[in-house]
């Protein structure tokens, strides 16, 4: 619960440094308003959110703890129509604070945003935690833009009511359902917090 805390606090700084204009002079009309609120389907136990997560993993893969009790199974359309769009954005922004050529600018980095982001949309929208996980993959495969890179790359997961998607966070340009990812058979570790 304090890490989650400190991860909140930690991106909220972000939103409001990058609103104030600190960061690089090019960012200094930039603005970032905090995410929409999460829109959900319901809700899931942790029990039942760590079987279905185990069901992704192949074999010799490990899954993180779970913090809380419950957690928000979010709406697809929610998630398409409203999020994808506001990340999309938030990422472009984001883009124009980072230099983008040192590892505080990768996959990682894009990877703790988004999830900090939709668990700032759950925040704002006054529900459970998202079921959103970081997951760190094999990169074998090209994926939402990113190509082949023959090492561990990170993407956002995500429980909807349509079942579980997976998103590049470093551009939010495909959402694509888990059993269709390329790289599935590469998972190496899902982490919710």
């Amino acid at each position: 619960m304090v890490r989650r805390v400190l991860h909140l606090i930690g991106l909220s700084a972000v939103l409001i440094a990058t609103t104030l204009g600190w960061g690089k002079e090019k960012a200094s009309k930039t603005q970032m308003a905090f995410p929409p609120g999460l829109k959900r389907s319901g809700t899931v136990s942790a029990q039942e959110l760590l079987t279905s997560a185990q069901k992704l993993l192949p074999k010799d893969a490990f899954l993180g703890p779970l913090l809380d009790k419950r957690y928000s199974v979010i709406k697809y359309e929610w998630l398409v129509d409203t999020f994808i769009p506001y990340y999309q954005e938030a990422v472009e922004v984001l883009k124009t604070v980072a230099d983008g050529k040192t590892e505080g600018s990768d996959c990682d980095d894009f990877g703790l945003f988004l999830r900090q982001t939709i668990g700032l949309s759950g925040v704002v929208g006054r529900v459970a935690s998202p079921a959103a996980a970081q997951v760190v993959v094999f990169q074998s495969r090209a994926f939402s833009g990113v190509g082949i890179t023959r090492e561990r790359h990170m993407v956002g997961l995500v429980l909807t009511d349509r079942g579980w998607y997976v998103i590049e966070p470093q551009n939010a340009q495909k959402l694509e359902p888990v059993d269709h990812y390329s790289n599935r058979r590469g998972i190496q570790y899902i982490t919710f917090h």
